[in-house]
């Protein structure tokens, strides 16, 4: 990727970050292949010259927009890995065990369906997962890796599978899998109950779902004191 947009001012720095912002959001929408650099530059307001003079061509912009959804996505599971990664897992009692995954779910479903749910970022992963484009990797490495790992080892404990084992890698992907269905069918849910879109209060209802679930394929008690 050329680093041109760092020496050139800060109109080079809005052209470059207009660029990524209408990429994540065209390529969400119709995927690599289904995208040229005049659209890319039309929907950015930018001059199609402007492409190839900061990121080297189309793949380029590409892999800009996956590394943006990717610091993204780091950022909102950022307190859900260190969590995990701080727990000696193979020490907790089933109430504590129901503590984090109630705080991991949360989390989960506040990420997914929150933050990453808003704007463009949420289609461009869909789509990466359905069509995987030659940045499938920036996604996977920068974030969706660790936090397959992170439930596939909360799972594992939980359920009593060994940590690598290709059953608690499927439960987990189950489970992470509960979550996505809030952002990739979101508007089968709004058609079913009326809404309009994912407020704040309609994110904690789904998140008081999706940990519920969690925790009951678990096996894990949902009680007052594990809430508190």
């Amino acid at each position: 990727m050329s680093e041109r947009g760092s020496t050139d001012g800060g109109r080079g720095d809005v052209t470059r970050r207009r660029l990524v912002e209408a990429a994540v959001k065209v390529f969400g929408e119709n995927g690599y292949h289904g995208v040229g650099t005049r659209d890319l530059a039309e929907a950015a307001g930018a001059n199609q010259a402007a492409i190839p003079y900061y990121f080297g061509g189309k793949e380029g912009l590409y892999r800009a927009a996956a590394e943006d959804v990717a610091a993204a996505g780091r950022d909102a599971f950022k307190p859900v890995l260190e969590k995990i990664d701080a727990t000696a897992l193979e020490s907790l009692d089933r109430e504590e065990l129901a503590r984090l995954v109630r705080h991991v779910f949360s989390g989960l479903t506040r990420g997914f369906v929150g933050k990453l749910g808003e704007g463009h970022r949420a289609a461009f992963i869909v789509r990466e997962q359905l069509q995987p484009g030659p940045a499938f990797e920036v996604l996977y490495e920068g974030y969706l890796r660790g936090v397959h790992e992170a439930v596939t080892r909360l799972v594992a404990v939980s359920r009593g599978h060994g940590p690598r084992s290709a059953r608690a890698t499927v439960e987990a992907h189950a489970l992470i899998g509960a979550v996505l269905g809030f952002v990739v069918a979101r508007e089968t849910l709004q058609q079913r109950v009326g809404w309009d879109g994912y407020t704040t209060r309609r994110v904690r209802e789904i998140e008081d779902a999706t940990v519920g679930l969690a925790l009951r394929a678990l096996g894990l008690p949902d009680t007052e004191e594990v809430r508190s």
